[in-house]
């Protein structure tokens, strides 16, 4: 049995997140090496973390060629979601401090309006709004917020 730490260990590198992404998201077969040659890896290097996908179950290879599994499809969307989280740091930065300074004084109209100003992507608007107005569970009252937010993300 895998665990989520056995899965992100297998793309904590760069050169292995970098195989990873080149395999999940190809819409073609993309042979070893193409993939060795495009990556600027050696043989060991791709062998080794290739190895690391497949046992993890990210990828599976068929006549010579690898894919993504259902579970490395999910796993690739997520690191793309956590990818653009990155590239908004410091918008998200600017957000955490106004939260820091004035979080009691300011009504949650204007607090929405900076968010929606600041954040371009709606899915990390949405979550920062929940996050510091959250809704009670009372739909769900036996579950943590965390488990009825993604219930709710889920039924849309």
């Amino acid at each position: 049995m895998i665990s989520p730490v056995d899965v992100l260990g297998a793309i904590a590198d760069d050169k292995s997140l970098l195989l990873f992404r080149a395999i999940a998201s190809s819409d073609s077969e993309v042979s070893s090496d193409t993939l060795i040659t495009r990556l600027h890896i050696t043989k060991k290097q791709y062998y080794s973390r290739i190895g690391k996908l497949t046992r993890n179950k990210l990828v599976y290879r068929t006549s010579g060629r690898y894919f993504p599994t259902s579970l490395g499809k999910i796993v690739y969307e997520t690191q793309t979601i956590i990818g653009k989280a990155v590239a908004d740091y410091w918008k998200l930065k600017a957000v955490d401090g106004l939260e820091n300074s004035h979080s009691d004084q300011m009504p949650k109209e204007e607090y929405d309006k900076v968010v929606d100003a600041l954040i371009d992507n709606e899915g990390f608007k949405e979550q920062i709004i929940i996050e510091k107005h959250p809704i009670t569970n009372k739909v769900f009252p036996d579950r943590s917020f965390q488990e009825t937010s993604l219930i709710s993300k889920i039924d849309m």
